[in-house]
């Protein structure tokens, strides 16, 4: 009978350093465009990595300080990574931006978009429930740009005029 040898991460990892030319990517936060510099991690042998992340809850909380403050639109991945930062369950949190569960997961998995309102709402909700005192002016600023998006709205108008017939047709300037 032969013998295997067993693996052992411990001895076979070789240990790095994460800097701005080459960052450690950082997939555990459950998004693809997140990276981190400054940080100690392992590459082993076998393919596994495995990094030293000090200060956890902080950085998520700067992620998603990112992702609420940013100009671009929401992607379904950040909607998610939002939603789990607040620790709701998807049924509930799609009660709060007027979205059936369904759609909710049709928009978290890139399958369906969802409109500015929506993602402004999402944005919002985030500044509301998570209790981050940074976040107060961006809620500001957020319902300033709702605000503004009411006010430039145009008001949609119908005129209809009676004629000499004593019929109703639509209004034509002259």
């Amino acid at each position: 009978m032969e013998m295997t040898e067993i693996h052992n991460c411990r001895n076979a990892r070789v240990e790095k350093f994460a800097t701005p030319e080459e960052p450690f990517h950082f997939t555990d936060s459950g998004l693809p465009n997140v990276y981190l510099v400054g940080i100690k991690y392992f590459d082993c042998e076998c393919g596994s990595v495995v990094a030293e992340i000090p200060a956890i809850k902080q950085l998520m909380q700067l992620i998603a300080r990112d992702i609420v403050s940013s100009p671009r639109d929401l992607t379904g991945e950040e909607l998610r990574f939002l939603r789990k930062r607040l620790g709701k369950k998807a049924t509930e949190y799609s009660k709060y931006l007027g979205f059936t569960a369904e759609t909710l997961s049709r928009v978290e998995n890139g399958k369906q978009a969802f409109s500015i309102q929506a993602q402004k709402l999402a944005r919002l909700s985030y500044c509301a429930f998570s209790e981050d005192p940074h976040l107060v002016e961006c809620a500001k600023m957020i319902l300033q740009s709702i605000l503004e998006e009411i006010k430039n709205r145009k008001k949609s108008r119908i005129v209809l005029e009676m004629d000499a017939n004593r019929e109703w047709r639509e209004f034509k300037a002259a």
